[in-house]
């Protein structure tokens, strides 16, 4: 059940930068103006920027940007069941809080979602940069789709992901194999997909995806190891309009379509459209690296790679890097 924080939180930010007096919030609620100012005092507390002017009431203002579900509430689709969204300022890792409650029974469609990781998790067990200008998502999926199919689910994530910059942001994102999500040639996003198997029907029994994107690179910017491939959608702020809350929310409702979209024509197409490798030389990083010339994307999202012998090897996971001289991210602004 909502706390009245909540509520009000979620009312202000439907009028995000409108004056709505006490009187009005009161009877909204259905409790008392001194109820309201309780709350109120709680809000600013958690840092939430609410203004109030006599005579004019109580508005929240532009630059209040603290992840909540009530910052997510007015951008989530019709019928989005909000008791499967779990939201936290801090959090250790989104995956492990999406394992946990996966492995109680949580449903398709759940999502941790928070605005810091203190151990986020990368791929092949290395930790992930989780700042304070990310917002971090992991959520439980159950498709019905064979094991050695799985891996679709994670470039279809990476599909979403553009899709999601596309659509909020305006920007057009490209995928580095497997799923790396790449802006102005540096990597904005990072998606680490995990789960478990019946064994007896080899089907997934969860999935669980997570994604951490960059939205501010901040004052300080990202660790000297990171400056040269790390990126973020934005610099210190912001653009009006867009907060935290609006982003996760596309994200939760993107991420949810990806058990319905993982084995589409279309979805292939486009992670082909946005995976410009095909006909460029690759390093692939193995434990005795080799070269080859880059040939086809196949349907599960492998890598077709033709090496100096003309002998083709198929890639279902793993490292490429893009030979000197053949870069391939768009760098422009």
């Amino acid at each position: 059940m909502e706390s009245t924080k909540e509520k009000l939180l979620a009312l202000l930010e439907e009028n995000r930068g409108e004056s709505l007096s006490g009187q009005e919030l009161a009877r909204r609620l259905g409790i008392s103006r001194a109820a309201v100012w309780k709350a109120m005092e709680g809000l600013k507390k958690e840092g939430h920027q609410i203004q109030g002017v006599n005579n004019k009431g109580y508005q929240l203002l532009e630059g209040s940007d603290v992840l909540t579900l009530a910052s997510m509430e007015p951008w989530l689709p019709q019928g989005c069941d909000r008791s499967l969204i779990h939201v936290y300022d801090t959090v250790e890792s989104t995956n492990i809080t999406a394992r946990e409650l996966a492995a109680k029974g949580a449903p398709e469609g759940t999502a941790v979602v928070a605005a810091r990781q203190e151990g986020g998790k990368g791929r092949r067990g290395r930790s992930f940069f989780s700042p304070k200008g990310g917002v971090y998502v992991s959520m439980v999926l159950r498709p019905q789709l064979p094991a050695e199919e799985s891996a679709r689910v994670t470039t279809t994530a990476a599909v979403q992901i553009c899709r999601v910059l596309e659509e909020v942001c305006g920007f057009q994102a490209q995928i580095k194999w497997v799923n790396d999500v790449m802006l102005r040639g540096k990597k904005i996003c990072g998606i680490l997909t995990e789960g478990a198997i019946d064994l007896e029907s080899g089907m997934p029994e969860y999935i669980i995806v997570g994604i951490g994107v960059n939205l501010l690179e901040g004052a300080e910017g990202f660790p000297p190891e990171l400056r040269q491939i790390a990126g973020a959608l934005y610099r210190e702020n912001l653009p009006q309009g867009l907060t935290r809350g609006r982003f996760a929310a596309a994200m939760v409702e993107k991420m949810g379509a990806i058990s319905a979209l993982c084995t589409a024509r279309e979805t292939l197409e486009e992670y082909r459209r946005r995976c410009p490798l095909v006909g460029h030389r690759v390093m692939v990083m193995e434990n005795e690296p080799w070269e080859g010339k880059v040939i086809a994307i196949s349907d599960s999202c492998g890598l077709v790679v033709e090496k100096e012998d003309r002998t083709q090897r198929h890639l279902q996971s793993g490292e490429v890097s893009i030979r000197p001289g053949q870069e391939v991210w768009r760098k422009e602004s």
